[in-house]
């Protein structure tokens, strides 16, 4: 196993076939499952910009390797029917693949009208969700190097929301901001699911000096096991040295995220106090705003 600077098995080579059956077949022996437990937080978050422009929304997943995020939202579907989707050996071919992929957002495609755009580094991966139609659009760049071109910000525009299940650590404020300075008229809502081990403060910094307003929500997301006793191990350590408690999370053998929303200040409706996702089960659905 090779390891990143943050003590993170590296597995970027299933971010670049030309299918999704490493992807999945590696991350299910991980038990990865955060996209599923972010689903309803973005489907509440997709009807609340709905209702409020009056429009369907148009959603930006920053880091959307094959499209997951847009499968789930787009098709009603689960991790584990993705995992059972992708998880035969040997794989089907990949036009096998896109073929049925195309059946199945066919036989799903909602009414809503809700559109997805991808942004991610990697070709093949955003090459086969916009084949597969998880994605209406895709920007395939790496916005932590440059500024989107013009062509990108044209698509990037009219975005109302983003979100990602995995990128922060990857990607630094300086993408959410390239990413929020590319809508003209106004700043896209944001909600990320965040690795405990990557502090979200210069990001709500960031955002705060583009208008932003963030909340942490309460409570923590289960990402996926450990890879092995020494990526455990490390990641351990770079939450000590950001001073994070690991004890009864971490030291259990799995990572796990925070999710952080931020919308324009004044876009949260009446109330300051308002929830964030309306009414919910005591405690599990509060915020802190920064």
């Amino acid at each position: 196993m090779q390891f990143d600077d943050t003590g993170k098995v590296t597995l970027d080579h299933i971010y670049t076939q030309p299918d999704p059956h490493a992807y999945f077949s590696t991350l299910r022996t991980l038990g990865y499952h955060i996209p599923q437990l972010a689903k309803p937080f973005f489907s509440r978050l997709i009807d609340e910009c709905r209702v409020q422009r009056r429009l369907p929304p148009t959603v930006l997943d920053i880091g959307c390797s094959y499209g997951i995020n847009a499968a789930l939202l787009r098709c009603d579907l689960t991790m584990d029917d993705l995992f059972e989707r992708y998880g035969a050996q040997p794989s089907p071919e990949r036009d096998v693949l896109l073929d049925r992929d195309r059946e199945l957002v066919r036989a799903h495609r909602r009414s809503s009208g809700t559109r997805f755009i991808g942004l991610d580094a990697s070709e093949p991966a955003v090459s086969y969700a916009l084949a597969a139609g998880f994605l209406d659009e895709a920007v395939c760049a790496d916005l932590e190097q440059r500024d989107p071109t013009e062509a990108e910000r044209a698509r990037l525009d009219g975005t109302d929301l983003v979100i990602s299940t995995g990128c922060i650590g990857y990607v630094s404020e300086r993408t959410l901001a390239r990413v929020a300075r590319a809508t003209d008229e106004r700043r896209p809502w944001m909600a990320h699911f965040v690795l405990r081990m990557f502090p979200f403060a210069p990001f709500a910094e960031t955002l705060d000096e583009l208008g932003y307003e963030t909340v942490h929500v309460d409570g923590v997301f289960p990402q996926r096991r450990f890879a092995s006793a020494q990526e455990q191990e490390q990641v351990l350590d770079t939450l000590a040295s950001v001073g994070v408690d690991p004890r009864g999370l971490e030291t259990e053998g799995w990572l796990y995220a925070q999710l952080h929303v931020s919308r324009p200040r004044g876009a949260a409706g009446r109330g300051a106090n308002r929830p964030i996702f309306g009414q919910q089960p005591a405690g599990t659905l509060t915020g802190r705003r920064t």
